[in-house]
């Protein structure tokens, strides 16, 4: 079944779910305007390999009646056999076709009424020219041909009924022909076909509506869960993003650099860890207020998360602070340069409204395995490594104990 999506030309998912409901409470379980295409599609995918079934193995079986024909009307034997086997190489080569090419389902049901039909004027054609037709074993056994057409018909009860209706005429029009014109006949054979009508409807119309169900309950199941993922990815998002930035929060913070650390302690690779605190941010609030300041907070986390690899992290852990996680390092100038390249991109003004907004901020660096052996000890390294960029004028970077500034 085509996955629900929500686009403009079609309704939301939980109002597609809204009308499955609805149309599953009213009598026949009506398939919605805005939900045929992919009923279209669910019952091709269900039934079209059973149809296909259906339609060669009635063909194969139409084609063996022609034994009947050897018994019952032996003078007609060889061409009834000739056209059995030229019906039965059409409709093997053209529901061949159709199945791969012609992606219409209810196309494919239509031609397989039309193949009933078909063989029904090809039985009576033979009649026509035998000496001494048993029409009596011929119209009983017809009655197969409305039975197998509808155990065949699931896709649109309509064509079921119009093509039963149509078959039993020209099945009963060929008795009355060959019998003369004797109506009590033709009474006799219509009273047969009225019941095996009715039953053969009766399953098309059980095979339709059970269609219809089945597809409105999975709409509704797949609905709720879409809706389900649709929380839980809330949920998970609010649990470990920072929702002004989209960037992780200390939760998801921690957990990556943990992972980090794990994969460099087997792999024997360094980690580096920069704490990013923004210089003279405060003043954004005070001056333009605090919507300019997120915005302000949003253009560094993009700015910051443009520069570094895929396999970095850059996390929000408070109001004007951040953390990058650099795994997989051969030195410290590694952490440095990356440091360095923040400082400067930092540094460069921000456009909010129509003011330029200046600036800047101080990185602690911490590396592992020289400052700590676990997430804890390096961010306290890195913490205390920002203080002394503060301290040392703001907008440059420091090492853990016994860095220096960057040149």
């Amino acid at each position: 079944m085509r996955s629900l999506t929500i686009d403009r030309k079609n309704p939301p998912d939980s109002t597609l779910g809204a009308l499955a409901t609805r149309a599953l409470a009213r009598p026949g379980a009506p398939i919605p305007p805005s939900l045929s295409i992919r009923f279209a599609d669910y019952v091709d995918t269900k039934t079209r390999p059973y149809i296909h079934a259906v339609i060669v193995i009635g063909a194969i079986g139409y084609f063996l009646f022609a034994l009947g024909d050897l018994v019952v009307a032996r003078d007609v034997f060889w061409s009834s056999l000739l056209l059995r086997a030229v019906f039965l190489a059409a409709v093997l080569g053209l529901t061949q076709w159709m199945v791969v090419k012609a992606q219409n389902i209810y196309l494919l049901e239509a031609v397989g009424a039309l193949y009933v039909h078909v063989a029904a004027v090809i039985w009576y054609s033979v009649l026509f020219r035998s000496s001494g037709p048993e029409v009596g074993v011929y119209a009983f056994a017809s009655v197969i041909f409305v039975l197998w057409l509808n155990i065949g018909s699931s896709a649109r009860f309509s064509t079921a009924v119009i093509s039963s209706c149509t078959l039993t005429a020209l099945v009963l029009g060929g008795v009355w022909w060959l019998n003369q014109g004797e109506w009590m006949r033709v009474f006799i054979y219509a009273s047969l076909h009225a019941s095996v009508l009715v039953f053969g409807l009766v399953i098309s119309w059980y095979n339709s509506f059970n269609q219809r169900r089945l597809f409105l309950y999975g709409v509704i199941d797949e609905v709720k869960n879409l809706e389900l993922k649709e929380a839980n990815r809330l949920l998970w998002s609010q649990a470990h993003t920072d929702p002004l930035t989209g960037l992780p929060n200390r939760s998801l913070l921690f957990d990556r650099l943990t992972q980090a650390l794990a994969s460099a302690h087997r792999e024997q690779k360094r980690v580096g860890l920069l704490y990013v605190d923004l210089d003279q941010f405060k003043p954004v609030n005070d001056t333009y207020g605090h919507a300019a300041g997120d915005q302000v907070l949003q253009a560094a986390a993009s700015r910051m998360s443009a520069i570094v690899r895929a396999s970095d992290t850059v996390a929000r852990v408070g109001g004007d602070e951040f953390v990058v996680v650099l795994p997989g390092l051969r030195d410290d100038s590694n952490a440095m340069s990356k440091a360095a390249e923040i400082i400067k991109t930092l540094a460069e003004p921000f456009r909010v409204d129509s003011a330029d907004i200046t600036i800047g901020c101080s990185v602690g660096i911490a590396m592992f395995p020289e400052h700590g052996e676990d997430a804890d000890q390096l961010q306290q390294v890195a913490d205390r490594a920002v203080y002394e960029a503060k301290a040392a004028g703001r907008n440059c970077a420091r090492m853990g104990i016994g860095s220096s500034d960057l040149p």
